[in-house]
Parts: C-alpha cells; structure tokens; sequence
C-alpha cells in the first residue's frame, strides 16, 4: 500500500460523516485564529468565574433545607 492509497482511505473515512473536506488552505490567518480563539477562551474563563462554586451551591441549599417549616432544629428538642 502507498500513501496515495493511505490518503485516499483517510478521505474516504472522513466523508463518513456526510461533511466536505477541507481541499484547500481556509480564509482565515494564524493570526486571526489565536486571536479568535483567546477571546473565546477568555469568555468561557469568565463566565466560570462568575459560576457559584461547589461550597457555595452546598451552602445555598442547606440554608433552603433549614428554613422548610416542621423541621427541628438540633438541640432544642
């Protein structure tokens, strides 16, 4: 088997998926990919931040759970 061979089964597995192949060297730079990318990431990164944590989520619904009328509260029984 060749390479030629190799590329071809390659193509052939790609187009599995029903989309085109990528024939030639795209529109967009290196430049403008990074950039793109970094303001995507920058994004995602903030939106994380912005995120309740674990801790804070566990808190809020213990604080729910305590407030629910008709339950006791431990040592005042």
């Amino acid at each position: 088997m060749y390479m030629s061979n190799w590329i071809a089964k390659l193509d052939d597995f790609l187009t599995l998926s029903g989309r085109e192949l990528l024939t030639h060297a795209g529109k967009i730079s290196h430049e403008q990919a990074l950039t793109k990318a970094q303001l995507e990431y920058e994004k995602h990164r903030n939106m994380q931040i912005n995120l309740p944590s674990r801790v804070e989520t566990d808190f809020e619904q213990t604080i729910k759970q305590l407030q629910k009328p008709g339950l006791k509260k431990r040592g005042k029984e």
